[in-house]
């Protein structure tokens, strides 16, 4: 009862009348009137861009014929139309209605006017229309349908389309919906709210179904789970562009359905809607892997094979040397695919951030000669967004009735984190970590999942991964192949084991693995795979490399060695030297420094990952430029390092020194010595040359906690310490094989054996708990949460630190609260310092947030000591630009 009156619904009142007295968007600031949008209109405004969006890409209508598992047709788009236009049935329940009293009062007039509805404000404001819609739907379905549905057969098909389009807030709702208690209400007023979503229904059947000769009862196509993502995913996005008021103006509930979704049709092809905003662009015609070569160069290796794989979704595995123009040879593929309508999109996944700012420029280039002019997003680092995206980004920080679920403010949240925008655009470059969040329990993480279904995924060094992060990615093939989607994926050292497993991930296996050719690529579209082969004029030249293998104490320079380095960079070599803890790089540049304080000419270098991300930008581009492939290469130079240079940077050194580690990491870092052909290397080191330092005894002390694997470090060690050189292209396959086959050695020591069972065991454990990560619900995990990263690695680097002054700034001086909203999640991105987990401890006292922007982020109160230099109040960490972040060991002094 409201106010002790009993209303009564008028029966003349056609359903659809009374469905557009419901509001679907208010705002007392739109520039206009009316001030609100009825729920019809921005049901068919979304329809209508899901509508353009399906057919003007035929890399969509593939991705969702595959996910339905039947051929495309206008029966399937119209099921896919019919419940996009779902998509916010929950709001048409009085509870969401009243979010917006004074638009209420003006539709329903004398319903709501000047009556006490007795519903309290908490109850309202907490009021959820996405699990909502999904819980009516349930209880109502019978009679939109008019079926008993005793077996819950006919749920079975429509609740998982429902979850899909009613989850269009960052989850799938479940049918039953606890939030959804009954309203304390006239029961006048609950049937209206009852008859207005039976209306919805009813109008969507005769706009979307009946046309093709459906009715709601017909059944719509099973919607398996790889589906009901990838419809999620789209559905979110249109959402999100069908919300823009810039384009989809409030209007008087006075137009007729039909009519009205023919005009926002004819308007959105007008204007080039999807254009403008980034989400589709015209590829140019596939012009040949020469395109993307300088001038003298032809294709080589692997790239001769490109033309010959057919273009057709699939997982392609590229193995080829470091070097070798894997990089070329899948952007090409990926070029080749997307002309022919099999993608619509590229995303770029690598290991470290670094190597993703890397890769920017190379792909931006190759993007150029694909679209023209296209949105190329990189995930990390100081990037414009395409303009369509800002202005998404700029209309999102309007709050309207809606407050934080409005479509239009999700959409600006999503694109103004640089992590996640990479999904929508035609290019996005980021490391595999946001790829590997499309699997996991995140909110939104389905827009994830729909970017990567249209596009073609490139993975690049797909080697340099655990089990735990295998067992992530081995389902985002799985879903990549279940909706059409594909994948290419590159190494220059793949073993059997990891082939296998990437390959089974895809429903195929190896053929002929007995004498597998090296380079090769595998092209699986399911079952049996046979590699395709480089021909012999085309393979990689043979290359010996020298090696040595020193044994020291933790495997670390000696004053002997440290003076040969040195004496090296004095006659003109360019060196590098490799080590695994980011504190023994720090400790050997401040030593060798001081060897060369006298020898002005030459510079000792210093590159790791314990820097902010924007320091560690302007260290990439020096390492880049005074070693790589155009360096002037006119004096000695050393470069200190860790695993950050071993990953898909071009860089060339004369001579390598090497910390022990496993042997495929090991062939990686020797693809930076003598990268290219030159004609003239300094005296002394005109052959390539590595020296491997490896520890006194076989304790592998903190090396094995780095790589877990002890045996595999053992091995390496026992191979490297043999007579003669190392043979490339043969020791790819040679030593990968002998280092990582299963059975022991006969020399193996018990101790390794005995610790390689226990390694297996973890590993097994890591991806069954990837697995089971997988199968969680969104509820624990927000999508804004800091600690959601660390989610994706089992460990290395996982602590996010943010350094910041007492009076809250960060140390490049901007003040944390003058920062706009929409560009603090660039600003804490580009300012935290990864940090070890081994860390948690020692930062136990920094500040850290469970919710906002902060969330998951430590910050460390620093003060500036000299410039570009900062400690903390205790003196136990200080941070330098050219250093990092680092431990100031009691008794010595703090760095300057």
């Amino acid at each position: 009862m409201i106010g002790g009156k009993a209303l009564k619904i008028i029966h003349s009142d056609s359903l659809i009348q009374l469905c557009m007295a419901y509001w679907g968007k208010a705002d007392d600031k739109y520039p206009g009137n009316p001030k609100w949008h009825p729920l019809p209109y921005h049901c068919l405004d979304v329809a209508a861009v899901a509508a353009i969006w399906m057919d003007k890409s035929p890399a969509l209508q593939q991705n969702f014929s595959a996910a339905y598992g039947e051929s495309w047709s206008q029966k399937l788009r119209a099921w896919i139309l019919f419940f996009v236009a779902l998509h916010d049935l929950g709001k048409a329940d009085l509870r969401f209605q009243l979010k917006a009293i004074a638009v209420a009062v003006v539709a329903w007039r004398d319903i709501i006017k000047g009556v006490d509805h007795e519903i309290s404000q908490q109850e309202i404001s907490t009021f959820d229309h996405g699990h909502a819609g999904m819980a009516w739907a349930a209880r109502e379905y019978k009679a939109w349908l008019a079926t008993t549905d005793a077996d819950h057969s006919v749920w079975s098909h429509w609740g998982s389309w429902l979850a899909a389009v009613t989850g269009h807030h960052g989850d799938f709702p479940k049918p039953y919906f606890e939030g959804l208690a009954d309203i304390e209400a006239d029961e006048a007023l609950i049937d209206r709210d009852r008859i207005a979503r039976h209306g919805l229904v009813t109008a969507l059947e005769a706009l979307f179904l009946q046309p093709v000769g459906l009715t709601l009862q017909d059944l719509p196509p099973v919607c398996s789970l790889p589906a009901r993502a990838l419809l999620a995913g789209f559905c979110a996005s249109c959402d999100w562009l069908g919300s823009n008021i810039d384009e989809f103006d409030y209007r008087t509930p006075d137009v007729a359905l039909e009519d009205y979704l023919r005009e926002r049709l004819a308007q959105i092809e007008s204007r080039r809607m999807l254009s403008r905003y980034g989400l589709l662009a015209s590829v140019h015609d596939y012009a040949g892997l020469m395109a993307l070569l300088a001038n003298d160069e032809a294709p080589r290796g692997v790239q001769t094979q490109i033309d010959i794989l057919p273009s057709v979704p699939g997982l392609t595995l590229i193995e080829a040397p470091t070097g070798s123009g894997k990089t070329e040879a899948a952007l090409a593929y990926a070029w080749r695919l997307l002309a022919a309508g099999v993608a619509d999109s590229i995303v770029f996944a690598l290991p470290t951030q670094a190597t993703a700012n890397a890769m920017f420029d190379r792909v931006e280039a190759f993007a150029a000669k694909l679209y023209g002019q296209a949105n190329v997003v990189l995930a990390h680092g100081k990037r414009d967004f395409n303009t369509g995206f800002q202005q998404l980004v700029e209309r999102g920080q309007r709050r309207t009735r809606q407050g934080d679920i409005e479509a239009s403010v999700q959409c600006a949240a999503w694109l103004a984190s640089s992590r996640k925008r990479v999904f929508l655009g035609q290019v996005g470059v980021c490391t595999v970590d946001q790829v590997l969040l499309s699997v996991l329990p995140v909110r939104h993480k389905f827009v994830r999942g729909f970017g990567l279904n249209k596009s073609v995924l490139i993975v690049d060094e797909v080697h340099a991964y655990d089990a735990y992060m295998y067992g992530l990615l081995g389902e985002v093939l799985k879903n990549q192949q279940a909706c059409g989607g594909s994948a290419v994926l590159l190494s220059a050292t793949l073993t059997t084991l990891l082939r296998d497993k990437l390959l089974a991930a895809w429903s195929s296996h190896a053929v002929h693995e007995a004498d597998t050719p090296y380079p090769a690529l595998w092209h699986a579209t399911g079952g049996a795979t046979v590699p395709l082969t480089v021909a012999y004029e085309h393979r990689p030249p043979r290359r010996e490399v020298d090696k040595e293998c020193l044994r020291l104490a933790a495997a670390y320079p000696d004053e002997g060695l440290q003076a040969r380095i040195v004496a090296a960079a004095k006659v003109g070599a360019l060196v590098a030297v490799v080590v695994n803890l980011v504190d023994d790089a720090q400790r050997l540049a401040r030593a060798l420094r001081e060897r060369v304080r006298e020898c002005p000419e030459v510079e000792v270098d210093l590159f790791h990952a314990r820097y902010r991300f924007t320091d560690r930008q302007d260290k990439e581009v020096a390492a880049l430029t005074h070693y790589g492939r155009q360096a002037s290469r006119t004096a000695g130079r050393i470069l200190v390092a860790t695993q950050v240079v071993e990953q898909s940077l071009d860089l060339d050194f004369d001579w390598l020194i090497t910390q022990i580690c496993p042997v495929d990491l090991l062939f990686q870092r020797l693809g930076r010595l003598h990268r290219h052909q030159r004609e003239h290397r300094p005296p002394g080191f005109e052959t390539p040359r590595c020296t491997v330092l490896t520890v006194e005894r076989d304790d592998y002390g903190v090396f094995e906690l780095i790589y877990g694997n002890a045996r595999v470090l053992w091995r390496t060690d026992e191979l490297l310490s043999g007579q003669g050189s190392l043979v490339f292209p043969e020791a790819y396959r040679d030593y990968l094989e002998q280092v990582y086959q299963h059975d022991d050695w006969p020399n193996e020591p018990e101790r390794i054996a005995c610790d390689f069972t226990k390694f297996s065991s973890e590993q097994l454990r890591r991806e069954k708990d990837a697995l089971q990560l997988t199968s969680m619900t969104v509820a624990s995990f927000r999508d804004e949460d800091g600690r959601i990263t660390s989610l994706t690695r089992d460990g290395e680097m996982s602590l996010a630190v943010l350094l910041l002054t007492a009076d809250g700034c960060l140390v490049d001086g901007r003040r944390i609260n003058a920062i706009s909203e929409h560009e603090l999640a660039e600003a804490l991105n580009l300012d935290t310092v990864p940090a070890p987990a081994s860390w948690t401890k020692l930062l136990h006292h920094c500040s850290m947030e469970t919710e906002g922007p902060f969330a998951g982020v430590r910050q460390l109160v620093v003060s500036e000591t000299a410039p570009g230099v900062w400690q903390t109040l205790d003196k136990r960490f200080a941070y330098s630009q050219d250093f990092g972040l680092e431990k100031i060991q009691a008794g010595k002094p703090p760095p300057e």
